[in-house]
Order: structure tokens, then C-alpha cells, then sequence
């Protein structure tokens, strides 16, 4: 049997997991052991505690080497943590960085500029819409999961994602710190309950949306048909609290856009150019003309269902479909950019129209934007 007093529960606990470890053995050889008293209230909690004592020679060593072991690894824990810190710093709560855009340029893969994968009409039931099976301009497009419709706001947020991704400045990287007030911030919107439960539900859709689409593929540089998706995960991190510092949340991009991104697949375009238009079909249409090529300054394409599709269009009549994209048209045309001119004109055949742009040169640009 052993020696032991009844005088703590510390030592009870302590007695029961020894006997499980030394089995028969420890109980056909009874061996005097004494523990150290446990703390108290009052006392201090961090005090350094006695080693067990024990009369086997062979148990002492063994119990004083973990025991060394464990304040070994306590040691080195404690000084990488706190190395470079001074005392006044380790006493504050750390506050993230901010986790905005740091510069005006931003991106989005060009796959992602150029298909019709979101929906930024309101006409015909708008955001209710989701589409199931159409043909953009580059292909075939088709969303095959039962998730909710991508809107111009999912739009804003991927680009947000693909902008963020891009500073990080490492290639192999698919986790994107973030925050949720940081995004509401680069919208342009207030702080609030309201904003963060807008983003989140949008960040929901995008994990979800799955696509069967033609798309280029920047790894064997060839156009086919791909099934991908867009983020795999988010976590929206935790604020700060008492006796906790503030964890900034993250996305994890899926393996398709990672591996589009990280070949340089990309579009640049403005935030602030993209963010002071009003229309969520104008913010489409500008990225998807930075998306396209210009022999020239001006570039022109059919308004067909193809061209629909890619922007979003939902409207279900001809001149409604023009109208919205006029509009459209016309506030990117009004607006601090590269554009001189979009708008629509007649085509050469009865009852054609054409998508028409023209880019000012890049003097004339910088002094509209100044």
C-alpha cells in the first residue's frame, strides 16, 4: 500500500494516475511517496513547485527529468514570445493591423472579369434569378450547386479577395488575412451589425458557388471547360476582450483561383475608379472593358445574349436590356476613369447594336482623375 495522506484531492488524482502507470509492479513493492502541497488561495499561483519525492531511485529520476523537460519547454516558449517586446508593450492587449487595401490598384482574376457569373441586374427579379445553364462570351457557363445567386455585391467582394491576396506578395499562399470591418471600410460603409451580416451571408455564397464553366486555363494556357470554385473556407476572427488580444479572421482560396492568380492571371483595375460608380452593372461593366483588349483606343462588340450574360443582364425585353446597359454606359462615361466615351450605337445590319468604348490618352486620363 502506499504512504500517502488524504489531506488533498491533487494528491488523490496524483496517486490514481501513478498506480495506472506502474501497475502490478508498483503495487507488489510498496514504496513510500510524498507530494508537495498544492496551492492555495491567497498564494502565489506561479510559484515554482518541489519535485515528487519518491525512495525509488529509478522513479525520482524519471519524475525529475520530465519535470525538467516541461520547465525546459516552458522556458523557450516564453522567451520566443516575448523576445523584442518591452515590458509596456506585453502589458497592452495587441491590436491587429489593419487588414484594408493598401493601395488603390487593385485586381481580379480575368476569368472572373470576363463570364457571366454574377448577376448585377435588379430588373426581371434580379438577385432572385440564378442562373443555371447559359453561353457568355467565352463559352458555356453553369452554376451546379443549390447555393444562392452571386449579386454586384459578391462581385465587389471578390475583387476585395483577389486585391488582398495580391499584396501578401507570396505565390504559394492560399490564406488571405482579413476582417470583416476592414472590408465593410473599403466599400465605404459604416461600421455595424447590419453590414457584417450582409458580408458574411455574401462570403457564405461565394464558399458555396460551384461552377461547370470554359474558362482559360493559365496552367496548360488553353480555353476549356473547368469545374471550380472560388474560396474553400472563411473565418471571421474574434475581437478583442479582456485579457485576450483581438485575431483577425481569413479566407482560404480555392485551388482554381489560387493557381489562376498565382500565374499572373489578372486584370488590374482602380478601387476608387470601380467603387465611385453607383450602378452595380456600371462597376461590371468597367471592369469587364479593363478585362478586354484594344487594338486601339476604341473598341467595339455586338449587344447580343452572349454580352448579356457575361454582365449579368436579367431583363427579359430588347430595350430594356439596352437601357440598363446604356445607363450603365453613360455613368462610366460621366465618371473619373480612362474612358472618354461607352455607349451604344446602331450597327451596320437592321436592328443591330453595338457596345462602343474609347480610352483617353493616358495624359488626358491622369489629369481627369487629379
Amino acid at each position: 500500500m502506499f504512504s500517502v495522506g488524504l489531506g488533498s484531492s491533487r494528491e488523490l488524482r496524483f496517486m490514481t494516475a501513478f498506480a495506472s502507470v506502474c501497475g502490478v509492479a508498483c503495487l507488489a513493492s510498496p514504496r513510500p511517496l510524498s507530494l508537495s502541497p498544492c496551492c492555495h488561495p491567497g498564494e502565489p499561483m506561479n510559484a515554482a513547485q518541489a519535485p515528487p519525492r519518491t525512495g525509488d531511485p529509478r522513479l525520482r529520476e524519471l519524475l525529475e527529468r520530465g519535470l525538467a523537460q516541461a520547465l525546459e519547454r516552458e522556458a523557450v516558449t516564453s522567451a520566443d514570445t516575448t523576445e523584442g517586446v518591452s515590458s509596456e508593450q506585453l502589458s497592452k492587449p495587441a491590436a491587429p493591423r489593419s487588414l484594408g487595401l493598401a493601395s488603390d490598384r487593385a485586381c481580379v482574376e480575368s476569368n472572373l472579369a470576363r463570364k457571366g457569373l454574377w448577376r448585377s441586374s435588379a430588373g426581371a427579379g434580379g438577385e432572385l434569378v440564378r442562373l443555371l445553364d447559359a453561353t457568355d462570351q467565352l463559352g458555356m457557363v453553369q452554376r451546379i450547386d443549390a447555393g444562392p445567386p452571386l449579386g454586384a455585391l459578391a462581385f465587389d467582394v471578390i475583387v476585395w479577395i483577389c486585391s488582398r491576396w495580391r499584396e501578401i506578395g507570396c505565390a504559394d499562399e492560399r490564406h488571405v488575412p482579413f476582417t470583416l470591418e476592414a472590408l465593410a471600410a473599403d466599400l465605404g460603409w459604416r461600421k455595424g451589425g447590419g453590414a457584417a451580416l450582409e458580408l458574411a451571408a455574401v462570403l457564405d455564397a461565394l464558399r458555396q458557388a460551384t461552377f461547370r464553366a470554359r474558362v482559360y486555363n493559365a496552367c496548360l494556357q488553353e480555353t476549356r471547360i473547368d469545374t471550380f470554385g472560388l474560396i474553400d473556407r472563411w473565418e471571421r476572427g474574434e475581437p478583442c476582450r479582456s485579457g485576450r488580444s483581438a485575431r483577425p479572421g481569413f479566407l482560404v482560396l480555392g485551388d482554381w483561383l489560387h493557381d489562376q492568380l498565382a500565374r499572373d492571371h489578372v486584370t488590374y483595375v482602380s478601387w476608387s475608379e470601380m467603387r465611385a460608380l453607383q450602378g452595380a452593372t456600371a462597376r461590371r461593366l468597367l471592369v469587364y472593358l479593363d478585362a478586354e483588349r484594344f487594338t486601339g483606343r476604341r473598341w467595339s462588340r455586338p449587344v447580343d445574349p452572349p454580352l448579356l450574360a457575361t454582365l449579368g443582364i436579367t431583363a427579359a425585353q430588347p430595350h430594356h436590356q439596352r437601357a440598363t446597359l446604356r445607363r450603365a454606359a453613360s455613368e462610366i462615361t460621366g465618371a473619373p476613369n480612362r474612358y472618354g466615351l461607352v455607349g451604344i450605337e446602331p450597327g451596320r445590319r437592321r436592328g443591330e447594336h453595338r457596345l462602343v468604348a474609347e480610352r483617353r490618352l493616358p495624359t488626358m486620363a491622369m489629369k481627369r482623375g487629379g
